[in-house]
C-alpha cells in the first residue's frame, strides 16, 4: 500500500510540474520531482514564447531570377596586398546559383555577361559578411539549456560523472534522440541547427555521424557530410591517448595522401597534467601537424603553443565552456602573439554560448578584462570567418566574400562605423539575411517575402522582432516538417510525461520490469521535465543568470547589460 501511495504522489508531482511547465506559469523555473518524497524542486528554465506561423504569400522565387544582387557595406574578410581586410562601402555582391559571381565597387557597372534586367536587387542598408563558421559544437546536445556546474573541474573526464549532468543534460538528449526512446534525432538536430542559423552561422563542426534527414537541409555539417562535393574532415571525441597505433597510421596516411584536411581532437581541455599530456601524445605519434585541429587547448604551456605555431596548427577557443567548467580558459595572448591560427566555437549549449554572436561577445569582453585588450574587433571577426575556413581546408570555398566562392553569406544591421565592431555588437535581432550556397534560409520579412514567398515560417518573438525561416526541403526525408511542428514534439518529449513516454518508447527492456514506473526508476532515476532551450538569447533569462552567478567563471562583466539593454522589461529582468 505504501508503495502505491508513493507512486501516486510521484505521478501527481510530475503532472503538476508538466502543467506549470506547459502553461508557462513559472518563467524562470523547470519542475523537478524528488523521488524520495515526491516533492517539487524548483530549477531554472524559460518557457517557449515564440509564435510560429506560415507565410501564405505568392510571387516569384529567388531561383527564378538571373541573379541576386545584395547592396550594402561589404566586409570581405579577404586581405589585400598590405594584409588589410577589404571593406567596400556601398558595394554589390552578385549571387548566381550557388556562388558569388562578382563583387562591384560603388559606381561599377553590371557585368555585360549577366542579365541585369532579370536580376533582383536588394538594398540591405546593412553589412554583408561571410557566413559565420562555428569551428566546434556538440550540436546534438543543443536542445538543452545551460547547466549549473556544481564545482570547478580540472579535466574533461571528471564532470561527465556528475549525477546532475546525467539527470539534467544526458537524460534529455538520450530520451529525445535515441531510437529506443522517442527517436526524434533528426528533429532535435534540425532545431539545433536553427539555433546556429539565427546567428548567421552557415557551417558547424560536431554533428553526430549521420543522417541525410538533417545533414542536407539547413547549415553545413562540416565533418560528417560532404560539402562542396567532398568530405575530407574527421572528428575524434574520445581520449586520444587510448587510440591504437593502426588507427593513427590510417590518419597519417590519409593526411599524406591529401584525403584528410582536418582532424579534430579534444586536447588539453582543463587545467591539469592529464589534460596537458594529451598534446605530447599527439606530437610523439606524428600528429602534431597542420591538419590536426586542437579543440580547447586550455592547459597548454608556452612551449607547446610555440610548437603549434611552428607547425601551422590551429586552436579552437571556447571561452564560455572553459570558464563555466574549469574557471580558466586558453592562454589566448600567447597563442595570438605566437601566430597560431585561432578559431571560435560554442562547444555545446549546456556550458557554452547560445550561438557564435554570444560567444563573440563574451570572448571580446573577457579579452578586455583579462587579456589587456590584445584582441581587436577585426581579430574577433576573423575567428569566425576566414580563420576556421583556412584551418579546415575551405579557403577556396567559403569564409570570405570573394568571386568564385560559395554564397554562404550573412547580412547584419549597419549600426557602427567599424563593421567588425558591428559584428561583435550584433544580436539576433540584427541578423537581416542568411544565405547558404545561394539559398536564402533566414532573415527579415522584407527580404524573405521577395525571395521565397509562401515558403517560410514567421517566428515572432516577445523581444520585439519577427524573423522568417525556411525550414523545409522537399527532396530530404522528413523535409516537409515545419519548424512549428518540430518545436511542439520536442517540447512534448522533454516534458518527461510518463504516460506519453510509455506510449512512445521502443525499448525492449521495458518488458523485464513489473511496471513502466519501475522501468523509469531504474533507467532514469531522478528524471524531471526539461525546457527546450530557447533559440534566441534575448528570451533566455537563465542563460544570463548562469553567466552572472557562476563562481567558476567569476566574470566581471554582464553581457546582458552591455548588449541586450533593448530587450523589453517584460521579457528579461534587468
Amino acid at each position: 500500500m505504501e508503495g502505491i501511495i508513493m507512486k501516486l504522489r510521484k505521478h501527481l508531482a510530475i503532472l503538476i510540474g508538466i502543467l506549470i511547465f506547459s502553461l508557462g506559469c513559472a518563467p524562470t523555473q523547470k519542475i523537478a520531482q524528488k523521488k524520495s518524497t515526491g516533492e517539487i524542486i524548483a530549477q531554472k528554465v524559460v518557457p517557449s514564447q515564440l509564435k510560429i506561423y506560415p507565410d501564405k504569400s505568392t510571387g516569384k522565387r529567388y531561383d527564378q531570377y538571373s541573379a541576386i544582387v545584395l547592396i550594402g557595406k561589404i566586409a570581405t574578410m579577404d586581405e589585400d596586398e598590405n594584409r588589410e581586410i577589404q571593406v567596400i562601402d556601398n558595394g554589390k555582391v552578385i549571387i548566381v546559383g550557388e556562388k558569388i559571381d562578382t563583387i562591384l565597387l560603388d559606381g561599377q557597372k553590371f557585368p555585360p555577361d549577366l542579365d541585369s534586367t532579370g536580376a533582383i536587387f536588394l538594398n540591405t542598408h546593412g553589412i554583408i559578411f561571410p557566413g559565420l563558421v562555428n569551428a566546434h559544437d556538440h550540436v546534438h546536445y543543443n536542445l538543452i539549456g545551460i547547466w549549473d556546474a556544481p564545482k570547478k573541474y580540472t579535466n574533461r573526464y571528471q564532470w561527465p560523472q556528475n549525477k546532475g549532468m546525467r539527470v539534467d543534460v544526458k537524460y534529455a538528449k538520450y530520451v529525445a534522440q535515441d531510437k529506443k526512446y522517442f527517436g526524434i534525432q533528426a528533429e532535435a538536430m534540425k532545431y539545433a541547427e536553427v539555433k546556429q542559423l539565427i546567428s548567421g552561422t552557415t557551417a558547424v563542426q560536431g554533428a553526430p555521424n549521420g543522417a541525410k534527414k538533417f545533414c542536407n537541409i539547413l547549415v553545413r555539417n562540416m565533418d560528417v557530410s560532404p560539402n562542396f562535393g567532398f568530405k575530407r574532415m574527421s572528428p575524434y571525441v574520445r581520449d586520444v591517448t587510448k587510440v591504437k597505433d593502426d588507427k593513427i597510421q590510417r590518419w597519417l596516411d590519409k593526411m599524406n595522401e591529401g584525403k584528410l584536411d582536418a582532424l579534430f581532437f579534444h586536447i588539453a581541455e582543463g587545467t591539469d597534467d592529464v589534460a596537458r599530456n594529451e598534446f605530447d601524445f599527439l606530437v610523439e605519434h606524428g600528429l602534431g601537424r597542420k591538419e590536426t585541429i586542437i579543440i580547447h587547448g586550455t592547459a597548454l604551456d608556452e612551449e607547446q603553443i610555440r610548437y603549434m605555431s611552428d607547425h601551422d596548427m590551429s586552436v579552437i577557443w571556447s571561452p564560455v565552456s572553459n570558464l563555466l567548467l574549469y574557471g580558466e580558459t586558453a592562454d589566448i595572448p600567447t597563442y595570438y602573439e605566437d601566430g597560431v591560427n585561432i578559431c571560435l566555437g560554442t562547444d555545446w549549449s549546456p556550458s557554452g554560448g547560445k550561438n557564435l554572436l554570444d560567444e563573440l561577445k563574451i570572448a571580446y569582453e573577457y579579452n578586455k578584462t583579462n587579456f589587456g585588450g590584445i584582441l581587436s574587433y577585426e581579430d574577433m571577426a576573423k575567428f569566425v570567418t576566414c580563420n576556421p575556413a583556412d584551418a579546415i581546408g575551405w579557403k577556396d570555398y567559403c569564409g570570405r566574400i570573394k568571386s568564385g566562392l560559395y554564397a554562404d553569406i550573412m547580412v547584419i544591421s549597419d549600426n557602427k562605423t567599424n563593421p567588425f565592431e558591428a559584428l561583435v555588437d550584433a544580436t539576433e535581432r540584427d541578423v537581416e539575411l542568411v544565405f547558404i550556397g545561394g539559398d536564402p534560409l533566414y532573415g527579415d520579412s522584407i527580404f524573405m517575402a521577395k525571395l521565397k514567398p509562401g515558403d517560410f515560417e514567421y517566428i515572432k518573438t516577445p523581444c520585439g522582432f519577427t524573423k522568417c525561416l525556411d525550414f523545409t526541403k522537399n527532396d530530404v526525408q522528413l523535409g516537409n516538417q515545419t519548424f512549428e511542428y518540430v518545436v511542439s514534439i520536442l517540447q512534448k518529449a522533454l516534458s518527461f510525461d510518463p504516460d506519453y513516454m510509455e506510449q512512445k518508447f521502443h525499448d525492449k527492456r521495458i518488458q523485464n520490469y513489473d511496471s513502466f514506473d519501475d522501468y523509469l526508476d531504474a533507467k532514469f532515476s531522478g528524471y524531471h521535465p526539461v525546457q527546450l532551450d530557447p533559440i534566441y538569447a534575448c528570451m533566455d533569462t537563465y542563460f544570463f543568470d548562469a553567466l552572472r552567478n557562476s563562481k567558476n567563471a567569476n566574470l566581471s562583466f554582464d553581457i546582458q547589460k552591455i548588449y541586450y539593454s533593448w530587450v523589453p522589461d517584460s521579457v528579461l529582468k534587468k
